[in-house]
């Protein structure tokens, strides 16, 4: 326990967010997304190219083209998230509306049996959607955050001089204590139990005692995504070997609101203005915060496809990682209610940074992404297609500004990615058969596993948080079945496709400790129509 306390105390410094492995895979995450046609296959579409959405995953896929290309994608997804815990469950519906994909390919002719096209592409694509939102309630627990919060002032050897208001200072920007330290006990969430001959009050408690019981409360909306604009330039070499390279330039936006209350009797409340302890008071508090992290990025891509014989395709692409730069602000409230059972009452509404939205700028390195794939071609009327990928999450980095526009990284961050975090496996299948000349149908599925090391996900480490929000959540397996039907008339096409994605993660209220933790299953059902349009000349 004091392992844990300690580093989360390291990580928290005086401004309300420090970014954190949690927040730099929350940057970094993948989804399946694209071109009707490339989702109703599951994404196995590396190894064939010739699609305005897989020369994304694979750009030696634009190498493929002999005409250009022009089309747009539309995604209406019906969202369902579900979080359950202790018999307990709670569902939330939404439907977002997004443009996937549109984009543009040139095929240029050269004079040259050598190298016959080369060929050019710009194109939009949103691979991260952040639309999501859950809820629920967990009765009898057994863990309060306010006696997490007492943990982590008492580690840090903090008294009431870091966390209270004086007539000339102000906690949140004179003290080097912790904000949501500050938050708590100015809530009377956690108090001292005892004070120096000055006056000066230390080792804090929390809420709960041994006799205390109650019930928590949490809600999480997420809105926004990952925009990427990129470009591509390819060709082939004697029509056996398809080349590609592709520069993406992404914008990210993510509005994040999250709520966690509590309601506790039998509580550790003030008495009087004196401080004295009650451990029979009754207790509810309510810790908001609102985030909104933006940012920008640069990658770049490279892919090829090899033709050995006409019935197969062998493909292999590499991408960089995105290297971020990142902007949060960060607005946290925590209203309060204790009454001791002599009737003394405290409640009201604690602003972090007197209502002041803070702010902190830092760089994120994405993961490296590689990809092999495979298909065969079978005469004009199926195709069979294969793929897997993996993400090196243990290879992201975060950075931190510091004075003069310096940007240096926390050792104790990287080492907590490669603690949280493993390389995710994607396996892709995917299959179209050609029913006429003009009707194609597909079919696809796609397996995901988490990126998450099992003694993260089982507790068994410590875990760092920023700020003011300690809830996180952990990935676990993602599965996509896909079918679609596709159309193509001379140059005109368009494709519609159904995909199911079923995403299991693990909601933490705050970081474990000793006594646990407080979690919450959450499984994500999204239902996804996609159409696209377009024209070949």
């Amino acid at each position: 326990m004091k392992k844990i306390i300690t580093s989360i105390i390291v990580a928290l410094p005086m401004f309300a967010v420090a970014q954190t492995a949690v927040d730099a895979y929350s940057v970094s995450q993948t989804d399946l997304k694209g071109s009707a046609r490339y989702m109703s296959m599951a994404g196995a579409y590396s190894a064939l190219g010739g699609d305005l959405s897989s020369i994304n995953h694979n750009p030696g896929g634009i190498g493929v083209y002999r005409s250009s290309d022009v089309g747009l994608t539309l995604n209406l997804d019906i969202q369902s998230s579900e979080a359950s815990t202790n018999g307990l469950s709670s569902k939330v519906n939404q439907t977002k509306f997004n443009v996937n994909n549109f984009g543009y390919v040139g095929a240029f002719r050269l004079n040259s049996e050598t190298m016959p096209y080369l060929n050019f592409g710009f194109s939009y694509n949103r691979p991260v959607s952040y639309n999501r939102r859950y809820s629920g309630r967990m009765d009898n627990i057994k863990q309060s955050l306010s006696n997490y919060i007492a943990d982590v002032t008492n580690s840090g050897g903090y008294t009431t001089y870091d966390l209270a208001y004086f007539d000339d200072s102000d906690p949140y920007l004179d003290s080097h204590a912790p904000w949501l330290s500050i938050m708590a006990y100015n809530s009377y969430i956690i108090n001292p139990q005892s004070k120096d001959s000055y006056g000066d009050g230390n080792n804090f408690t929390g809420l709960m005692n041994g006799a205390t019981q109650g019930f928590s409360e949490y809600e999480v909306i997420e809105k926004g995504g990952v925009d990427e604009f990129s470009i591509n330039l390819g060709g082939n070499v004697l029509d056996m070997l398809y080349w590609g390279l592709g520069l993406g330039v992404s914008s990210m936006d993510l509005s994040k609101y999250t709520y966690y209350g509590e309601a506790l009797n039998d509580a550790t409340v003030v008495n009087n203005d004196n401080g004295q302890l009650d451990k029979n008071g009754t207790a509810s508090f309510g810790l908001e915060n609102w985030l909104n992290t933006s940012g920008n990025g640069l990658n770049f891509k490279f892919g090829v496809i090899v033709k050995p014989i006409q019935e197969l395709r062998l493909g292999l692409s590499i991408h960089t990682p995105t290297y971020w730069n990142m902007v949060d602000q960060i607005y946290s409230t925590m209203s309060y209610e204790t009454i001791s059972n002599t009737g003394f009452k405290k409640t009201g509404l604690e602003e972090a940074n007197a209502g002041y939205a803070d702010e902190v700028s830092y760089k994120i390195k994405s993961p490296w992404r590689f990809n092999v794939s495979a298909a065969t071609v079978l005469g004009s009327k199926l195709i069979l297609s294969g793929e897997y990928e993996m993400v090196a999450y243990k290879d992201m980095n975060i950075q931190y500004e510091y004075d003069y526009d310096m940007y240096q990284e926390d050792p104790q961050v990287s080492a907590s990615i490669k603690d949280y975090y493993k390389n995710m496996n994607i396996f892709r299948i995917g299959a179209e058969y050609r029913l006429m000349p003009s009707v194609s149908l597909r079919l696809g599925y796609a397996y995901q596993s988490s990126p998450v090391n099992e003694d993260a996900l089982r507790d068994k480490i410590d875990i760092i948080t920023s700020g003011t929000m300690p809830a996180y959540v952990f990935d676990k397996s993602t599965q996509y079945i896909t079918g679609g039907v596709g159309y193509r008339n001379k140059g005109f096409y368009t494709d519609l496709a159904y995909v199911h994605k079923k995403k299991a993660s693990e909601y933490k209220a705050f970081a474990p400790t000793s006594h646990g933790v407080q979690c919450a299953n959450i499984t994500d059902n999204n239902n996804q129509i996609v159409w696209s349009i377009g024209y070949r000349f």
